[in-house]
């Protein structure tokens, strides 16, 4: 109830803050739970007041359906209390009916109840599932899990993915304008990206202060002290961290909100990809960490198209990166080329001495990288490519080695390597 009362009273503050800037008028309404969603995105809220079902194409409403919830009224603590528990959760896996009790009905899709806020706080019990049934809907009637009838079932099917549709159950759900949910898009948003910022350059003073003094590592059972430490180790073992995001959903209960988001982490040269899961609370300081989870990317293949997208956008600043090195190059721009590479390039300084000789005594200066080739291993990318050099004097072709790195500031070249070939053979 506190929670609850925290949560709302912030934003509460939150609308009457932008209403009095803006002095918008009528808005079109859309659940607070929705805060960040695109379209393409489903997501499903249950009102257990007026037990209903939602389905959310980005804050679009697609589908209607009556519900069934626990008998008892009330957010599940215990095994047994027979609540429906309140919060954010996701499909595990589908069960086929054929396999299950005849009262599941025709399929069930088991919630990942006790999700990590919910092992934070000390709450128990399992089986939460969202499934059909061989009797007639009433309301209420369930021992926690969440009832349609089999025909409705089958209509939010196509809706409902693993690990990546969004099942919010509430115990009402509350409405606000567009332009109040942009306050908190901004205030959420902002914070993850503030938060990955300072993992990357790892801060550990300033990353502690994203999280709440009651984050619980469920993972490995951790206090924060014990997470902080942890994460020191790990600051301290990397030279540079790079953490690349993409397609971030910001959905809310009552008691906390969720970012979730392709995440793709380098340090050193260990390299992983997958869903981060962020739970947030509201404190009177403003949003805090309470509880993260992580999904590799191998264990769905919902999110190829996003992966893919992120490769893509990698390589495509890779290439800008290459670009503006050739370009410096071209222009005789030494000071733009020297910013192309890493402090600890070997003899940084005697090598653009040398280079800055070389080439200022061309009128004009031409650079093609054909046949480029890339290996990554975490933060450090090896690049082999066909070099073309031509000016008004001198012309030769050869093999470029280029070791990079890929820190939060962009690429830096870190050693270079270049061989002459015979362009005849």
């Amino acid at each position: 109830m506190v929670e609850r009362y925290r949560c709302n009273l912030i934003i509460g503050v939150l609308v009457f803050m932008h209403l009095f800037v803006s002095g918008t008028h009528a808005q079109e309404m859309v659940p607070v739970s929705l805060i960040s969603v695109g379209n393409g995105t489903y997501s499903i809220c249950i009102d257990k007041e007026q037990q209903r079902l939602y389905v959310f194409n980005g804050r679009d409403r697609v589908l209607e359906l009556p519900c069934s919830t626990g008998m008892n009224p009330g957010n599940k603590e215990v095994e047994g209390d027979k609540r429906t528990p309140e919060g954010v959760y996701f499909s595990e896996k589908i069960l086929d009916g054929k396999a299950l009790p005849d009262f599941y009905g025709w399929r069930a899709y088991t919630l990942n109840y006790p999700n990590p806020v919910d092992v934070s706080v000390g709450k128990n019990g399992n089986g939460i599932w969202i499934h059909g049934r061989n009797i007639p809907l009433d309301s209420t009637d369930t021992k926690g899990c969440v009832s349609l009838a089999n025909d409705d079932l089958k209509k939010l099917s196509p809706y409902l993915y693993t690990m990546h549709t969004p099942v919010i159950i509430l115990k009402d759900m509350v409405n606000i304008d567009k332009k109040s949910m942009e306050v908190m898009e901004h205030l959420y948003g902002g914070f993850v990206l503030s938060w990955i910022a300072a993992w990357e350059n790892k801060e550990i003073g300033h990353f502690r202060k994203f999280y709440s003094d009651r984050f619980l590592d469920t993972l490995r059972g951790d206090t924060l002290e014990a997470y902080m430490d942890r994460k020191q180790g790990l600051f301290e073992r990397y030279d540079y961290i790079t953490i690349l995001t993409n397609k971030m959903t910001i959905v809310a209960a009552d008691e906390y909100v969720v970012c979730y988001f392709l995440m793709d982490f380098s340090g050193g040269d260990f390299q992983s990809s997958g869903i981060k899961y962020v739970y947030v609370e509201n404190s009177a300081s403003g949003p805090k960490i309470l509880a993260e989870e992580f999904m590799p990317l191998s264990r769905t293949t919902l999110w190829d198209k996003e992966a893919q997208d992120l490769q893509r956008m990698e390589q495509e600043e890779l290439m800008r990166f290459l670009d503006t090195w050739t370009g410096s190059w071209k222009a005789k721009d030494f000071e733009r080329m020297k910013e192309c590479y890493e402090d600890s390039f070997p003899l940084l300084n005697e090598y653009f001495e040398r280079k800055k000789r070389n080439l200022e005594t061309y009128g004009y200066i031409e650079i093609e990288l054909d046949d480029i080739q890339t290996d990554r291993r975490g933060v450090f990318w090896n690049l082999r490519a066909v070099q073309k050099f031509t000016s008004d004097t001198y012309r030769d072709v050869g093999i470029k080695e280029l070791q990079l790195v890929r820190t939060n500031k962009g690429f830096y070249i870190k050693q270079e390597k270049w061989e002459r070939i015979d362009e005849e053979s």
